[in-house]
């Protein structure tokens, strides 16, 4: 779950932002066009779309059989996750059903189904910090990690900055930038997941 946090916000009838100011319509636009028939490239866009982002062109073909006419659908879409789980990555369902270790199913999950290509540090953290916090809520109990010694993993947004972001979290630009590698400032977007040190002004 939070993987499926971290790709969709639990929300089924998103598309893959970076595509938006291109395609220039909105998420709904996208699912009634696609039910519709009048946008036809929905299994080879090579956009991800839904709970988990769906993108190969064999997995939204599988998807759009099943959900055909109701593709943003979001009890259509939790169906075609249990049937690739159990069809195409049984070895994954196993361990989340049997698992005690939430940070290895977290990363299982995002390396072996989602299969986003990034896999750096902070994202894993990020994933993992997200499917911590859904665990405490539905189970009432609290699965609790030492501090990260890098720090806070923070996502960055549309419309952040490194200056926007070190002024929020109290530390400064060149603290970020060299905890995380980063040789230009300028030169960040949306979805990169960075870690916040320490609060360092002032110290």
């Amino acid at each position: 779950m939070g993987n499926l946090q971290a790709e969709s916000n639990m929300r089924s009838v998103v598309y893959e932002n970076i595509y938006k100011s291109s395609f220039g319509f909105t998420d709904q636009d996208y699912v009634d066009m696609v039910d519709n028939g009048t946008y036809t490239k929905f299994v080879d866009d090579g956009v991800g779309f839904g709970l988990a982002q769906w993108t190969f062109s064999t997995r939204k073909q599988a998807l759009y059989d099943l959900c055909n006419g109701k593709i943003g659908d979001l009890y259509c879409q939790l169906d075609y996750l249990m049937k690739e789980l159990e069809n195409d990555f049984y070895d994954i369902l196993v361990m989340l059903k049997t698992s005690t270790d939430l940070y290895a199913c977290t990363i299982k999950v995002m390396t072996d189904f989602e299969r986003s290509g990034d896999y750096s540090e902070p994202l894993k953290r990020f994933r993992y910090d997200l499917a911590k916090s859904i665990y405490n809520e539905l189970s009432g109990s609290s699965i609790e990690d030492e501090d990260d010694p890098r720090g806070k993993a923070y996502r960055i947004e549309s419309g952040d900055t490194l200056m926007g972001i070190a002024e929020k979290f109290g530390v400064t630009v060149e603290a970020i930038c060299e905890l995380n590698n980063i040789e230009d400032p300028n030169i960040i977007y949306a979805g990169q997941v960075i870690y916040i040190p320490e609060n360092t002004i002032g110290n």
